[in-house]
């Protein structure tokens, strides 16, 4: 009896105790510290398109990396923050005026949000920038840079670009460089070339991993690493016609790097490639005579990634046969050459002189009398580029016969009637041209081309 009566008093000191402890205890609850911007966004810009924004949490900046539209900034002076995530609130302006995100605002210029966390002591604060591209990405721009110290004498003369470096070569003994490696300035330095016949055909020169190659009427093939000095190759006897393109190395077929040519073997010209990595020079198969309608003058090239991930090399020239339009021609391997056929109502027209770039998404050709440029998606349907997309031009203005007539606005290209001429494009992609009648000289690149890639 006197256990039990004991157990039940112990039992009732515990339960006292317990229920004292919680009494005396008091609730403490920890607010959040956190002061950060999780997520953010704009509204849509243009035909619903959203772009992403970059949070950089140690410099508490928050901008875009691709850039908007050059035209952007009549939607950002007054759009919407649809995606603000803070676990606290936010505030902006001097007066740290509670933000709303239904309330529209200016980003043309930077603002910068003030995040307060739960605990109602941290804050941080971010800068909001929107980055505008302040150039319209479609548009071709030109500049004239300096002219050449001379004038080149009558007769095609030949630029190539080596180890950022732009030769015009006037002669076989003579030519001008100057470096490109700012494109802002050329400052031309007359240059004595040894080692070219003087029977060296200029508009053969090729530019292929980072050496010069040139070919001569007498069939000879010399290459440079400097674009001075030259020494001659070994063709195992072959003579060689013209230099066509180099061709890169491809990783989805394997291939490697490859020169390309024609060569004259019995008395007809052939196709003939060799492996950079190897010394023999191969033949086409059944050393088959060129096309009739083939280039062999003034060939330019070009690289196109087709819809397999395959690059093909690409070219136009000058033909000894007449032809109806101007037709590239495409290989993977240098020795099989095909022709990008083009229905009747979308070739390019005969061109003088035709240039071919694989540039900005679009085949453009250049040449002829210089007064339009030709564009195409694949290379086989052609027709007017786009109007951003032009020589440098002078606006020409027309009035109207009549009183009551509009005025007509034309835009005259300034290259055109200019003759000859020689082009080449760099690494930075701007499209160099010199001119042989007066020795000027132009740079020209599309404006989204160079833009920072982020």
């Amino acid at each position: 009896m006197r256990i039990k009566f004991l157990s039940v008093i112990l039992s009732f000191l515990l339960m006292s105790i317990a229920i004292s402890s919680c009494l005396d205890s008091d609730d403490n609850y920890e607010l959040s510290s956190d002061a950060t911007i999780r997520a953010f966004g704009i509204d849509t810009i243009g035909k619903g398109i959203y772009y992403k924004f970059t949070i950089d949490q140690l410099k508490r900046e928050i901008y875009n990396v691709d850039s908007l539209p050059v035209w952007a900034d009549t939607i950002i002076d007054k759009i919407l923050i649809d995606t603000l995530t803070v676990t606290g609130w936010v505030t902006s302006g001097l007066a740290d005026t509670v933000f709303i995100t239904s309330d529209s605002v200016d980003l043309r210029e930077p603002i910068k949000l003030k995040v307060h966390a739960a605990d109602m002591i941290t804050t941080r604060e971010y800068t909001i920038k929107v980055n505008v591209h302040k150039q319209d990405p479609d548009s071709l721009i030109w500049r004239e840079m300096a002219a050449l110290p001379v004038s080149p004498a009558a007769g095609k003369k030949k630029s190539a670009i080596l180890k950022e470096n732009l030769f015009v070569y006037t002669s076989s003994t003579t030519g001008y460089r100057s470096s490109i490696s700012n494109p802002g300035t050329l400052q031309w330095s007359p240059i004595t070339v040894s080692g070219l016949p003087a029977d060296a055909k200029l508009n053969s020169i090729v530019s292929f991993n980072d050496l010069l190659y040139i070919t001569t009427t007498s069939g000879e093939a010399l290459y440079s690493d400097n674009g001075t000095s030259w020494q001659k190759m070994d063709t195992q006897g072959m003579k060689m016609v013209t230099f066509i393109a180099g061709i890169p190395a491809d990783d989805v077929t394997g291939s490697k790097k490859i020169l390309t040519g024609i060569c004259s073997f019995e008395g007809k010209n052939i196709f003939c490639a060799k492996n950079i990595e190897e010394a023999n020079w191969k033949m086409n198969e059944g050393k088959e005579a060129i096309p009739a309608d083939f280039p062999l003058e003034d060939i330019y090239s070009t690289v196109f990634t087709n819809a397999s991930g395959i690059k093909q090399t690409v070219i136009v020239g000058n033909t000894e046969a007449t032809v109806e339009a101007t037709m590239p021609w495409f290989t993977m391997d240098g020795l099989t050459w095909a022709d990008m056929s083009t229905p009747s109502d979308f070739f390019c027209p005969v061109m003088k002189n035709p240039s071919i770039m694989y540039y900005g998404g679009l085949f453009h050709m250049m040449g002829g009398d210089f007064s339009i440029i030709r564009s195409s998606r694949v290379g086989i349907a052609w027709e007017e580029a786009a109007t951003k997309f032009r020589y440098p031009s002078e606006k020409v203005v027309t009035p109207g016969e009549d009183e009551d007539d509009e005025e007509t606005i034309e835009y005259k290209s300034l290259f055109e009637g200019k003759g000859d001429y020689s082009l080449a494009i760099d690494e930075n992609h701007y499209i160099w041209i010199v001119w042989n009648s007066d020795g000027s000289v132009w740079r020209g690149r599309l404006n989204k081309l160079g833009f920072a890639i982020q």
